[in-house]
């Protein structure tokens, strides 16, 4: 019963894929006198179903069950004995190397994730650095040494209110003058163009058809003054 549990366990649990014990199975197999393409399933299922501990009572039925199968080896121990050893070998060479497999994959993985956060540390303090050059501009641009004369004309004429609004108190309780942003300077020029504008001399309808009237009048007198030359022009013919 124990070995029919065997059998059907390792037969279930067979691989289609290479297994790492395929190539020497194909070889001691035979010279055990086994079938290597009907047995070996059986030790491959035993060792994938072993990978994380050395279950000695499960290898030791699974040879007892090659060697009562085996047709010229049956009564060899040292053969067995060497076979046991080996199996034992490759499987923990195996595992070795998957798990070292397993640290570097995740180690790329580590130095990935890493990679990718320092440059979007960098990014971000790209950002900020190029905000606060921003912030910082704007602010000296609004520092009066820094306008230009026309801005500076326009802030003197309209930068302030009258009265106690002239000023803002200070950090001190002191008064400090307000800074005219550029909306404050746009403003002021859209309001000197409309106050130009109202300030120019308007002209009467009375004076615009007295306009009109002298320029038909200069217009006919030259056309009159062209017909002349043309008749003049005529008779010295």
């Amino acid at each position: 019963q124990k070995t029919q549990k065997i059998m059907v366990t390792t037969i279930d649990h067979a691989m289609p894929d290479d297994h790492y014990l395929d190539s020497y199975l194909s070889e001691i197999l035979p010279a055990l006198g086994l079938d290597a393409e009907t047995y070996a399933p059986y030790v491959t299922g035993y060792a994938n179903e072993n990978d994380d501990d050395d279950d000695s009572d499960s290898l030791d039925e699974l040879i007892e069950l090659l060697r009562a199968s085996s047709e010229s080896h049956d009564e060899d121990d040292a053969a067995w004995e060497n076979f046991r050893k080996e199996i034992i070998q490759r499987r923990d060479d195996y595992l070795t190397g998957e798990n070292l497999r397993k640290e570097l994959h995740a180690l790329e993985i580590q130095a990935t994730t890493h990679a990718h956060l320092q440059k979007e540390i960098k990014l971000a303090e790209k950002n900020a650095l190029e905000v606060e050059a921003k912030k910082q501009m704007e602010l000296e641009s609004s520092k009066v040494e820094n306008m230009s004369a026309d801005k500076i004309a326009l802030m003197s004429k309209y930068g302030y209110e009258d009265g106690n609004d002239d000023a803002e108190k200070g950090h001190d309780g002191g008064e400090s003058e307000k800074l005219m942003t550029n909306r404050d300077v746009a403003a002021a020029t859209s309001l000197q163009n409309a106050q130009k504008q109202r300030s120019a001399p308007k002209q009467t309808k009375q004076e615009a058809r007295q306009e009109t009237k002298k320029a038909k009048a200069d217009k006919m007198a030259k056309k009159e003054e062209r017909k002349k030359k043309a008749g003049k022009r005529e008779r010295q013919r």
